[in-house]
């Protein structure tokens, strides 16, 4: 979809330009380089891959450059840090 201001000085008021319609095979294959006989697998490694972990959260990223994911483990004193800012900004916006 792309949209354009209706005027340059009004941030909030957009218009269509235009907009793409895709058959979801052939943007699996043409836009996103996604192979459907092979999605099921990679899905399944990766599920497998999660099943063998710890308990705890972790974040999977695709390397921009490459065509390879990481699952990084997220540690449990960033789970804290973000509960207490959260407390923080709820208390802000109470006062």
């Amino acid at each position: 979809v792309n949209v354009a201001r209706t005027t340059p000085q009004n941030r909030m008021e957009h218009c269509v330009l235009q907009f793409q319609q895709y058959e979801p095979l052939h943007f699996a294959r043409q836009n996103i380089a996604l192979n459907p006989r092979n999605m099921w697998a990679i899905l399944r490694n990766v599920v497998d891959a999660c099943v063998k972990l710890e308990e705890g959260k972790y974040v999977l990223l695709k390397d921009p450059n490459k065509q390879m994911i990481h699952l990084y483990s997220v540690p449990a004193e960033a789970d804290e840090d973000e509960e207490e800012e959260e407390g923080e900004e709820a208390a802000e916006g109470e006062a």
